[in-house]
C-alpha cells in the first residue's frame, strides 16, 4: 500500500493511502543488497508508505522496468539505457552519463509525475461526485481532533505473522512479550518496555497492556505488497480461529463494538518486492473499514483500526510509532512533498520536519532503535496528559525544568488554531539519543486539510509541527535529520541555548508576520533548568523552578494555568518523624487531628510531621518552605502526590517521574493543616503540614 508503480492498480492503493493511512519513514541506517540482473548491488530506502524511492549509495535514483531490473533514472525519472551498478563498477560510460545528470533531477522529475498521477486521479473522481455531495469543508476539519484510547490500563492485542512460503519465523513470543510490557525491560540495552515509554510519556495515566497472538501465513508476503489489508484480516481470521476463547470485550474499552487497536507484526526483517526493491511491505497504520474488510468476532465485535510492520530490528520503535497513530497522532516529517527526498544544500530553506527530536520524525531510530525520544509537549497536550501552563507578559523569570521528569511545558497563543510551546529537553532515558539538550521552541498551526491528509510538515517554508532552530547550522535532507548520519552535528544547534548558544530569540512571530512577543531574552541553562525572561532589562541571577498547581480531584498533568518563575530560594526545613500507628489514608471527619511537632530548627517557616510510613525503601522526604514543598523520591517511577483536608477530602493531585519536584501549594493551603501523601508503586507515606 502506498507504493506508486506505473500502473492503475498500485495508484489505487495510494489513494488510499492519502485518505486513511499513516506511516513511519523509512530507516535511514539500512542498506539493502540486491541481485540486479546477476550482480549486486547495495541499495538505501528514503520515504515511507506513501511514497518511496531507492537509490545507490551515493545518491543516484534507482527504477525498475517492470521485468526485475534496475536502471539508473534518467532525467525525467525513468529507466536510463544504463543498469544500476555500484561505484567500483561503473563503466567511464556509466560514469560520464552519471555525471552529467546529477542527483537531484531525477529525484523531482520521479516525484513530480507521481504527484501528477495521483492528482489525475482525484479530478477524475470529482468529476463523477454526485451534484448532492457537499464541497465546503467537513466541520470536523474545523478543530483539531482528539486523541482516543490514551488514557487508562487497556490492552491490545498484537498479531505475529510467520511466513511459511518465505520461511520465516516468528519472534519468541515470551521475550516479545516482555519487550512490550515487562517493567523497566533491560536487556539488549533497552530503556524500557513499550508499556514503560507511554506509562512514562502520560505520567502514569495511560499504562497498555499487549497481548501477543501467534499464526502463520501460507503465502508469499510478497503477494500482499500493496494489499497488505488482506494480510492484515486474514492474521486476524487465523488468531480467532487458533485461539478460540478469544475474548474481544477485553479489547473494546470504550465499548463501542471495536477493537480499539490491534497490530501486525510479519516475521523477519522488512520485506522488499524482489522485482523493484523500492517497493515494501508494510509500515504504516491504517483502518481496514477503508478496504471493506473489518472482521466481525462471533460476539460482534469488529477488528478495524490497526498497524502493520515487520519484527526487524526496529520493531520495538516502530510499534510505537505506529500505535502512536492509531490514537490519533499524525506524522511530523515530510510526507508528500516533491521536495520530501531532495538535497536542500541550494535551498533557503533546510529539510522540513522535526528530524531526530521527534519519535513521529526519525527519531524513533535514535540510538540504535533504543532511544525514541520522549513525547514532545505538543504530542502529550494532544494525548491529554500535560495542559500547558500560559506564558504570561511580566517581568519574572520563567523556569522550564526537563520535560522528561516534570511534565511541564510554556505556550504563548496567537488564536486558536496557532500557537507556540516552549520545553526544556535532556539527555535523560528517553531523550538521551537527542542531538543535544536545552530549550526547544515549537511553532505549531493546526489545518484540517493538512492533518487530515497526513501532510504537516510538507512545505518547508511553513511546516506545522515546526522546530523553531537557533542557531544556523542547516539539515539538508530527510536522512540528514538523522542522529547517526551526523544529523547530531547539524542539529546541536537547534535548542536554546544549544552549541551555539544563542541566548535570545526575538521578536516571536506569526506565520502573519505579526508579533506575538517582543522576544525570550537571557535565556541560560544553568544546569538542567532552562531559563530566560521576557524583557531583556530584567537579569537571571538564579534559575530555580517551582511547579505551580491547580485545585483537581484527580492525578492530572503537572502544570496549570497559573505562572511558574525563579523568584523561590531553597531555604533550610528540619522535619521530625513518628512512626505509624494510624491507617495509610487520612481519617474521616470524625478522627482528631493527627499529631504534629514543630521544628526545632531556628528560621525554618514549617513544620513537617510523618503520620504514616509503608513498607520500606528509599526514603521519601517533604519539606515545606513557605508555600513550596521540597519533595524527595530516590527511587524511579512514576509517583503521585496528594493532597487532603483533615476531613479527607482530595483537594489536589499531581504525577512526577523525577526523583525530586518541587510544588506551590499556595492555591490550596489557605492557612489550613493539609494531609500530603506520596506514593510510590506499593509504597506510600503521609506528612501533616501546617
Amino acid at each position: 500500500m502506498g507504493k506508486l508503480m506505473a500502473g492503475a492498480k498500485t495508484l489505487g492503493s495510494l489513494l488510499f493511502a492519502v485518505a486513511a493511512a499513516t506511516a513511519a519513514p523509512l530507516d535511514p541506517n539500512e542498506r539493502h543488497v540486491v541481485i540486479n540482473d546477476g550482480d549486486t548491488l547495495t541499495l538505501q530506502h528514503l520515504g515511507d508508505e506513501f511514497y518511496s524511492v531507492a537509490r545507490t549509495e551515493d545518491g543516484y535514483l534507482v527504477v525498475g522496468d517492470g521485468k526485475g531490473v534496475l536502471y539508473y533514472a534518467d532525467e525525467n525519472g525513468e529507466p536510463s539505457k544504463f543498469k544500476a551498478r555500484d561505484v567500483r563498477k561503473r563503466s567511464n560510460a556509466e560514469r560520464s552519463f552519471l555525471n552529467g545528470l546529477g542527483r537531484e533531477k531525477p529525484f523531482r522529475a520521479h516525484r513530480s509525475r507521481a504527484a501528477k498521477l495521483l492528482d489525475e486521479s482525484v479530478e477524475k473522481r470529482r468529476k463523477v461526485r454526485a451534484s448532492w455531495v457537499p464541497t465546503l469543508r467537513p466541520p470536523s476539519l474545523l478543530v483539531m481532533p482528539t486523541s482516543h484510547h490514551s488514557r487508562g490500563n487497556l490492552r491490545f492485542p498484537i498479531i505475529l505473522v510467520a511466513g511459511e512460503a518465505d520461511g520465516r519465523a516468528n519472534f519468541d513470543s515470551s521475550g516479545f512479550y516482555a519487550r512490550l510490557n515487562e517493567e523497566g525491560y533491560s536487556q539488549d540495552a533497552y530503556l524500557g518496555s513499550v508499556r514503560d515509554y507511554f506509562a512514562d510519556q502520560s505520567s502514569g495515566a495511560f499504562t497498555p497492556q499487549f497481548d501477543v497472538f501467534l499464526v502463520s501465513e501460507s503465502e508469499a508476503f510478497e503477494n500482499y505488497i500493496g494489499r497488505e489489508f488482506e494480510l492484515m484480516a486474514r492474521a486476524v481470521r487465523s488468531m480467532l480461529k487458533k485461539y478460540s476463547s478469544f475474548d474481544a470485550s477485553l479489547y473494546d474499552s470504550d465499548n463501542d463494538g471495536e477493537v480499539d487497536a490491534f497490530g501486525v507484526l510479519y516475521a523477519g526483517d522488512r520485506y522488499f518486492s524482489t522485482e523493484n526493491p523500492s517497493y515494501h511491505l508494510g509500515g504504516f497504520q491504517t483502518e481496514l473499514a477503508n478496504y471493506k474488510s473489518t472482521v466481525e468476532t462471533a460476539d460482534g465485535k469488529s477488528f478495524n483500526m490497526c498497524f502493520i510492520i515487520d519484527q526487524g530490528a526496529s520493531h520495538i520503535v516502530q510499534l510505537i510509532h505506529e500505535f502512536s497513530h492509531t490514537m490519533g497522532i499524525m506524522d511530523h516529517y515530510c510526507v508528500r512533498s516533491s521536495g520530501c527526498t531532495v538535497n536542500y544544500a541550494d535551498s533557503a530553506y533546510q529539510a522540513p520536519g522535526a528530524h531526530a527530536w521527534d519519535v513521529m520524525a526519525t527519531g524513533l531510530y535514535n540510538g540504535n532503535y533504543r532511544k525514541p525520544p520522549n513525547y514532545s509537549a505538543f504530542e502529550r497536550n494532544f494525548m491529554g496528559w500535560l495542559d500547558y501552563t500560559n506564558l504570561g507578559i511580566d517581568t519574572l523569570v520563567k523556569a522550564l525544568p526537563p520535560l522528561g521528569t516534570n511534565n511541564f511545558a510554556y505556550r504563548v497563543s496567537v488564536n486558536d488554531k496557532e500557537w507556540y510551546v516552549f520545553e526544556n529537553r535532556q539527555l535523560v532515558k528517553w531523550d538521551s539519543g537527542l542531538p543535544n539538550h536545552g530549550m526547544l521552541v515549537w511553532h505549531i498551526e493546526y489545518d484540517g486539510v493538512a492533518w487530515r491528509m497526513d501532510a504537516l510538515n510538507d512545505i518547508p517554508g511553513h511546516q506545522r509541527v515546526d522546530i523553531v532552530e537557533a542557531g544556523t547550522l542547516r539539515v539538508n535532507s530527510q536522512s540528514g535529520g538523522y542522529r547517526i548520519y551526523g544529523g547530531g552535528a547539524t542539529m546541536a544547534d537547534d535548542p536554546f541555548p544549544g552549541s551555539q548558544n544563542v541566548t535570545k530569540l526575538s521578536p516571536v512571530l506569526a506565520w502573519d508576520s505579526s508579533e506575538v512577543l517582543a522576544g525570550l531574552f537571557n535565556i541560560t541553562e544553568p544546569d538542567t533548568n532552562v531559563c530566560f525572561v521576557l524583557d531583556s532589562n530584567v537579569a537571571i541571577n538564579e534559575c530555580v523552578f517551582v511547579m505551580p498547581l491547580s485545585s483537581s480531584s484527580e492525578p492530572e498533568s503537572s502544570s496549570s494555568s497559573e505562572e511558574s518563575s525563579s523568584s523561590v530560594t531553597p531555604q533550610s526545613s528540619s522535619c521530625s518523624t513518628s512512626e505509624p500507628t494510624s491507617s495509610s489514608m487520612p481519617e474521616s471527619s470524625s478522627s482528631s487531628e493527627p499529631q504534629t511537632s514543630s521544628s526545632s530548627e531556628p528560621g525554618s517557616s514549617s513544620s513537617t510531621t510523618i503520620v504514616n510510613h509503608v513498607l520500606t525503601g528509599a526514603e521519601f522526604r517533604v519539606a515545606l518552605v513557605g508555600r513550596v514543598l521540597d519533595i524527595v523520591a530516590p527511587e524511579m517511577g512514576v509517583k503521585v502526590v496528594r493532597i487532603f483536608d483533615l476531613q479527607g477530602n482530595v483537594l489536589a493531585s499531581v504525577s512526577f517521574a523525577g526523583t525530586s519536584y518541587r510544588l506551590d501549594i499556595g492555591a490550596v493551603a489557605r492557612g489550613t493543616t493539609l494531609v500530603v501523601r506520596l506514593e510510590s508503586g506499593n509504597r506510600a507515606k503521609n506528612f501533616v503540614v501546617r
